[in-house]
């Protein structure tokens, strides 16, 4: 939380990957659509406790709901459907589960700490949605990152506020999407238009 994954998850949907609305609403007006996913939502919270950040169930049973999810939306894609996005940040807890069911590919937003607890007080959120979530959420991605190779790509927040559109051509040739000088442009206008969360 508090890290820009909003931004980005948001520069995802204008490159043309589809997310799975409906959306979770904050109580932050600067950004009311989180782009998670209320499906995915409920399943990550079904499985991990969103105060605690532990797990609520054993590893199998996380996978198997993992899977019941992928049949799920297997039934009700379309042929030909636009690659699907998800976040929610405790699913960072849940990487080789959900890579093991998925073809992923990850992308990991990294702000400073100073700043995500900035935001998070400007929030008034709970201590876990700042940098106390931070701390536990980031071993865990850089833990599947050394010890697995899924496909990852690194976003350093600050850099994309400085440079929206190099950043945005980056991220859509990670996500596979076709070379589109337009669709970059106005993905990169979000950030200009966001700014900092």
């Amino acid at each position: 939380w508090s890290s820009g994954t909003t931004v980005v998850a948001g520069l995802l949907e204008r490159l043309g990957l589809r997310g799975l609305p409906p959306y979770f609403v904050t109580s932050d007006p600067r950004t009311p659509n989180s782009f998670e996913s209320m499906d995915f939502r409920r399943l990550i919270g079904e499985l991990i406790d969103e105060n605690t950040l532990r797990m609520r169930v054993d590893w199998s049973l996380a996978q198997q709901r993992l899977l019941d999810f992928r049949k799920r939306l297997e039934q009700q894609a379309d042929d030909g459907a636009a690659p699907l996005f998800l976040k929610y940040p405790p699913s960072a807890l849940l990487i080789p589960e959900i890579c093991q069911v998925f073809a992923t590919r990850l992308v990991y937003v990294l702000r400073p700490m100073q700043a995500i607890e900035a935001t998070r007080e400007r929030r008034n959120w709970q201590v876990q949605f700042g940098a106390a979530g931070a701390q536990v959420l980031y071993p865990a991605m850089f833990q599947a990152l050394v010890d697995h190779e899924f496909p990852t790509h690194l976003v350093r927040y600050p850099e994309l506020l400085r440079d929206p559109a190099a950043h945005v051509a980056q991220l859509a040739r990670f996500c596979g999407l076709p070379e589109d000088a337009d669709a970059v442009a106005r993905a990169a206008a979000l950030v200009r238009v966001r700014g900092a969360p």
